[in-house]
Parts: C-alpha cells; sequence; structure tokens
C-alpha cells in the first residue's frame, strides 16, 4: 500500500490551507516559504513540511512579528528558537504599546461619535484640539504636573470617560455661545460676555473642590509660563481671535472688580 504523503497544487494547498494563492507567491518571493517539489509541467506542489513551515509563519506573525524577522526565525529552527526566546520581551512591549495607542484611538473615535450624536457640529480646530489632547496625554500630564499641584493634575486626569464626554458636550455649547456673540459684535464688557467668561470658568473648575486654592494655584503656573520661553503650545479648541476677545473680557470683569472695591 502507498502511504506517499500529499502534494497540492498551489490552488489546491491554498484552500486546504485557507490562505490566498496571491500570499503564497509573495511568501515564496520573500523566501519564506519555497516548495521543493514540482509535478511534470514544472509546477509547485506543496505538502506537510510546507504546511508546517507555513503554521510557524502564521504563528509568529500573530504574535506580531514582521516577515523579515519571521524568515530569519524559520531559517534554523534551533538557532531561530534562541533568538525568538530571546526577542519575546522587546515584542510583548511593542504590542503592548500598540495595544495602548489603539484604545487611544477607539477611546478618540468614541468621544468624536458621542458629539456627532450630540448632535453638534465639528470644526476641524476643534477636532485637532480633541485628538491632540488624546493622542499626547502623557506630555498634558508631564506639563501639569510641572505648573500645576501634583494634586489638581491627578483629579484632572482621572476623570471618568462619561464625565468627560459630558464635557466635550458641554464644551461644544459653551463654544456656540462665544461664536454667537462676537458674530452679533457683543462688547467684551457686557453682561453677556461676562457671564459667559463665568461659564467657562465653571466647566474648567467644576470637578476641583477648592477653587479658590486652583485660581491662586493657576495664577502662579501662568507667572511661571511667562517668565519662561514656550516653544510650542497645546492646540485648543479656541481660534486667535476667539481667545482674544475672552482675553478682552477678562481684562474689563477685573477693571470692573476694581472698580467696585475702590
Amino acid at each position: 500500500m502507498n502511504h506517499e504523503a500529499p502534494k497540492f497544487s498551489i490552488s489546491e494547498f491554498s484552500k486546504q490551507a485557507r490562505i490566498t494563492v496571491r500570499t503564497l507567491r509573495f511568501y515564496e518571493e520573500l523566501g519564506l516559504l519555497v516548495p521543493t517539489e514540482r509535478n511534470e509541467s514544472g509546477h509547485r506542489l506543496y505538502g506537510l513540511n510546507e504546511l508546517a513551515k507555513l503554521q510557524q509563519i502564521q504563528s509568529l506573525k500573530f504574535l506580531g512579528y514582521p516577515l523579515q524577522e519571521i524568515k530569519d526565525f524559520i531559517k534554523d529552527e534551533m538557532d531561530g528558537a534562541a533568538q525568538l526566546e530571546k526577542s519575546l520581551p522587546l515584542q510583548h512591549k511593542l504590542l503592548t504599546e500598540k495595544r495602548d495607542e489603539l484604545n487611544q484611538a477607539i477611546e478618540a473615535v468614541e468621544r468624536v461619535q458621542n458629539l456627532l450624536q450630540a448632535g453638534k457640529s465639528i470644526n476641524w480646530t476643534v477636532l485637532s484640539s480633541l485628538l491632540f489632547q488624546m493622542e499626547h496625554e502623557e506630555d498634558l500630564k508631564e506639563w501639569a504636573k510641572e505648573y500645576l499641584p501634583e494634586s489638581v493634575a491627578k483629579e484632572y486626569f482621572s476623570l471618568p470617560k462619561e464625565y468627560q464626554q459630558l464635557l466635550d458636550v458641554e464644551m461644544l455649547d459653551w463654544l456656540a455661545k462665544l461664536e454667537k456673540l462676537m458674530q452679533d459684535n457683543v462688547p467684551a464688557n457686557s453682561p453677556e460676555a461676562f457671564e459667559l467668561l463665568m461659564e467657562l470658568t465653571e466647566l474648567a473648575t467644576r470637578h476641583v473642590e477648592d477653587k479658590e486654592a486652583f485660581a491662586m494655584e493657576l495664577e502662579k503656573a501662568q507667572e511661571l509660563m511667562n517668565q519662561e520661553t514656550m516653544d510650542f503650545q497645546f492646540p485648543t479648541m479656541l481660534t486667535s481671535e476667539q481667545e482674544s476677545y475672552l482675553m478682552k473680557i477678562g481684562e474689563e470683569m477685573e477693571a470692573l472688580y476694581k472698580e467696585n472695591e475702590e
């Protein structure tokens, strides 16, 4: 009885292994999976050895290794196994970082979806600010630690996701009010303008227990930043015109406060 191992053409093997013919040809071009036998017509023949090697390739791909590294691993089984063992800690680190990046991207998509589902319009200034804050959260944490009390920084960056999403919606509502006041040329010293700035302050400090102490710390942080040369500024949801308008409102409020004190 003939117990010769089965051999398959490339199309038959692709069906058995559930992989495309194109991928098999690509692997052959790379020298990853090169069948050693051919039929009388010169066509490739794949057998159990090729199947075992393909399983190795797919397993290493599942672990996130690039094809060139996989080629080095499977070239020499003994040496390849040692190389694999040595590389696993770094691969674990790389995959963990990739997972964290994907989690960040998923959270960003959810936050933008939440705003759109709430019927809010988003321009590129707002979107860029939101995505930058999420992508560079660690940099923002370091900045906050440098210029703000540790307790305040920790409290801000530990806000629940649901609360942050609610804050996003409220911030866009506030931004719409700001745009409306500017379109209507409402003076910076008007009651409406003062109320707008107070709303922003309430949004920014809602999660802070001691608001007076927080305001003093912000003043100190502003003084520190004014003394230093800032090579880069984090993107904000505000245009330069909007920032100027808010600065003017703040100046008018401060002047009124001093006037009432006298």
